[in-house]
């Protein structure tokens, strides 16, 4: 029997911080892919839709505030965790289309 292995998509424009979620989650048994953008995101989705979405809110390009936004309206299913060191919980009520808010830095 083949064991199940979560699929996370950690979506971060720095690079830190997405080697960070794929030793550390890779490590307690999840497969973990790394974006560095929503469009990128968006890109690596289009083979594999993950269990769960882990995404900076300030990034370049397609920022945290519309990547959630993208993937709520094609993929309602995905649970979403909006990540960020400048915005604070109360982030729902600017338009954050997440399930749950961590705040940077935080420990695992």
């Amino acid at each position: 029997m083949a064991n199940f292995r979560y699929r996370l998509l950690v979506v971060d424009d720095e690079p830190p911080i997405r080697d960070l979620f794929q030793s550390s989650l890779s490590t307690e048994g999840y497969e973990v892919r790394v974006a560095k953008d929503g469009f990128e995101a968006l890109a690596q989705m289009r083979g594999a839709l993950p269990d769960l979405i882990l995404s900076d809110l300030k990034m370049p390009n397609m920022s945290g505030f519309e990547f959630p936004s993208v993937v709520r309206r094609r993929f309602p299913q995905i649970p979403a965790i909006a990540i960020s060191g400048e915005f604070q919980p109360a982030v729902e009520s600017q338009g954050v289309l997440a399930d749950a808010f961590f705040v940077k830095p935080f420990r695992f």
